[in-house]
């Protein structure tokens, strides 16, 4: 089996770390794997959601590989975390609803990995924390931005300047996580999650997705014309006569992206 396993459930795309030997560490080739398999789901009208999810069960992932890290130059160095950037602003950019299920370890890379997808659902045993803060580094791979948007600043610096170890329950209490489950619930709890999605129109989860990613930043004047500008084009789509048809002859909607 290789390093990234990928399985359609309905609509629902289920990407696996797999290198559970390694708490599945975030090598370049898994970065590069995982990247394509996200550009190829973009593409794909079949998919609703894309649900990344971790093998084993001791972590979701341990963060970036520093084995293979100590062997590379600087220069190789900041390709490796590039690779883990690049994979984080596609899943920020992706017009799919992307769902983070994490049990185990969730530490650096691999938390930051879980705070670029639009939802986050922890197993009970979920464990984070960002090691970089001892080793000389920091998160670079883009969670001194992401994280004061979820957490606000002071958490954010709390967490970054302390190292602290989370669990998942006080997790749930920052907003780092949307619902906690046993563990033997955490993939079916995050496939109910895609149904639950499924079930609205993906050219408008699109719009909204990227109106509250990019909004937020902006005034409200600008993010206001922003809102207008994404909202005005789904006036003329197929699925919003599909919705409206559908409401009125009370049934459930069926959407095409069109």
């Amino acid at each position: 089996m290789g390093i990234l396993l990928s399985e359609c459930k309905g609509s629902a795309l289920v990407l696996t770390l797999n290198r559970p030997e390694v708490l599945n560490a975030l090598s370049s080739e898994l970065s590069q794997e995982l990247l394509a398999a996200v550009q190829s789901a973009n593409e794909s009208r079949k998919i609703r959601t894309i649900i990344i999810t971790g093998a084993g069960d001791k972590a979701f992932s341990a963060g970036t590989d520093l084995k293979q890290r100590r062997t590379l130059s600087p220069d190789g160095k900041w390709a490796q975390s590039r690779a883990g950037w690049n994979v984080n602003q596609a899943l920020v950019s992706s017009p799919k609803a992307v769902i983070a299920a994490i049990g185990g370890w969730c530490l650096g890379g691999g938390f930051e990995l879980a705070l670029h997808c639009d939802l986050r659902i922890a197993a009970d045993d979920a464990r984070f924390s960002w090691p970089e803060m001892t080793l000389g580094a920091y998160p670079g791979g883009g969670a001194a931005v992401m994280l004061p948007r979820i957490v606000g600043r002071a958490k954010a610096k709390e967490l970054f300047f302390t190292a602290r170890r989370v669990d998942a329950a006080r997790a749930l209490e920052l907003g780092l996580v949307e619902r906690v489950v046993p563990r033997a619930q955490l993939l079916g709890s995050a496939l109910a999650y895609a149904v639950e999605i499924e079930s609205t129109s993906p050219l408008g989860l699109a719009a909204v997705k990227q109106a509250v990613n990019q909004g937020t930043d902006l005034s409200l004047e600008e993010a206001a014309k922003l809102d207008q500008a994404l909202r005005r084009p789904l006036e003329g789509t197929r699925d919003y006569e599909e919705g409206i048809r559908a409401h009125f002859e009370k049934r459930k909607a069926v959407f095409h992206g069109e």
